[in-house]
């Protein structure tokens, strides 16, 4: 039982941990970040089994972990209170043309970041993002300002 409640500690604090961390560093992991990941993992493994290299002690170690997580994606479906201390928020980065400078303050994304996600996604200028999200997976999601006024000149056009 002691496997067990030392896996629940350590799964609570790291998530809260990478809850604090923020969107972004959980999208790309560069280099630096993904041996740091590594390390943490080797550095809190000891602690995890207390010495217990056991088949038993590895399955309920793994059971734990499933358990967790399983209970981690029931409660967020379910509870809009620990969804919201769980997962953070989209980030609105862009909005009408306009980089929102308190929003990729808060989210640590440099204006580079944006402009790269943007060309990635086939749009050129910033005039032409009217939103451009920051998304709880890391990601980052635009809606072109053009698409609007086009849909509207179809519906016109049909009507």
């Amino acid at each position: 039982m002691e496997v067990v409640l030392r896996i629940a500690c350590v799964y609570v604090l790291l998530t809260l941990a990478f809850r604090v961390l923020g969107k972004r560093e959980l999208s790309q992991l560069s280099p630096f970040e993904l041996v740091m990941l590594l390390l943490v993992a080797e550095v809190v493994s000891p602690a995890l089994t207390a010495g217990d290299e056991s088949l038993t002690g590895a399955l309920f170690g793994a059971a734990t972990l499933l358990v967790l997580t399983f209970a981690h994606s029931v409660l967020t479906y379910r509870f809009k209170t620990f969804r919201k201390v769980a997962e953070a928020p989209p980030a609105l980065l862009v909005y009408n043309g306009r980089l929102v400078e308190e929003n990729l303050h808060l989210d640590r994304v440099r204006p580079d970041e944006v402009f790269a996600e943007m060309h990635k996604s086939g749009i050129e200028r910033l005039e032409q993002v009217k939103w451009g999200f920051l998304e709880a997976d890391g990601k980052m999601a635009f809606v072109r300002a053009d698409e609007e006024e086009t849909q509207r000149a179809e519906q016109t056009t049909l009507a």
